[in-house]
């Protein structure tokens, strides 16, 4: 049985009106030619699904079943339609991100290839940024969303957690006797590369310890940083997200442990404006990968 979709809809738009007056002027047609639909639903139907008098439609015991049912699939049909409407989106359009350099040197090319391997069809486009950086493009909207430590005054964001970040020492192996871990203390006596962003973590870590550090270089990018400490230039402090794995040759790295410091990496949204679907998928694949043990061989 074939029944067209609009004679259904003009039939409960005549049950919710209990007229056919009412119905037409919703629907914006004649009501002669609502009662013309009507009478050919019930045709094809062998029904009649409407008791008529000069001052009142009603629902016949048939009619009322089968509005029940009508409803219940014009529901699930909507829902359908917009489901198939959001990943036909979902599949075009454009995608903007801001990152700190340690997750964009990292994790974020392989999520990126798999994402666009995924929707070929999207634009996806990446900022590499200091946290500060982020927060100002994410509250401009210049971004979709941004991949970064916590921020320091939220002011409008919202930034949900997802992996906690160990801070490691990387270092020429033998500078450092240690085998499990490494204190500031022992970081005391040798110059220090500081990657960028973590200097107000170290310093007050260092200040209750009791601990001075010799900060000599500071860089952004961790290629700088690595490229530093195999010139024998000095230890560096680094996010354990950030390491490269393998570790170049005579290169270690350790987490500090006392005192143990650790950082939160989430994404930064903006608060109250809901991600686009494609944005969203970004997301869940970013959260996948960031939640992947930090894993470092020599």
């Amino acid at each position: 049985m074939n029944i067209n979709l609009n004679l259904l809809q003009t039939f409960i738009e005549v049950a919710e009106h209990a007229s056919f007056r009412r119905a037409a002027e919703t629907i914006g047609r004649t009501q002669s030619a609502v009662s013309m639909q009507i009478q050919q639903l019930e045709a094809q139907l062998g029904l009649q699904l409407f008791t008529r008098t000069t001052r009142q439609v009603r629902l016949t015991l048939e009619g009322e079943q089968l509005l029940s049912h009508v409803r219940a699939g014009m529901t699930e049909l909507m829902a359908g339609l917009r489901q198939a409407n959001g990943l036909a989106a979902s599949h075009r359009g454009r995608v903007a991100i801001a990152c700190a350099p340690s997750v964009a040197g990292s994790r974020l090319p392989g999520v990126m290839a798999e994402f666009q391997a995924a929707y070929p069809g999207v634009s996806a486009r990446l900022r590499e940024l200091p946290l500060t950086g982020i927060v100002e493009s994410v509250r401009m909207q210049d971004v979709d969303f941004g991949i970064g430590p916590t921020p320091t005054a939220l002011n409008g964001l919202s930034f949900r957690p997802v992996m906690t970040d160990p801070i490691c020492a990387v270092f020429r192996t033998g500078t450092i006797k240690a085998r499990d871990g490494v204190s500031l203390a022992a970081l005391s006596s040798q110059p220090i590369i500081l990657m960028g962003g973590l200097r107000p973590m170290i310093e007050p870590a260092a200040q209750q310890a009791g601990v001075v550090l010799a900060v000599r270089y500071e860089a952004q990018q961790i290629l700088t940083v690595m490229g530093l400490v195999g010139a024998g230039l000095g230890v560096a402090i680094v996010p354990g997200i950030a390491v490269p794995s393998p570790l170049g040759h005579g290169i270690t790295t350790l987490p500090i442990t006392s005192p143990m410091l650790t950082r939160e990496v989430g994404i930064i949204t903006q608060y109250g404006r809901p991600l686009s679907p494609i944005a969203a998928e970004l997301t869940r694949l970013l959260e996948a990968r960031l939640l992947e043990p930090i894993l470092h061989q020599a």
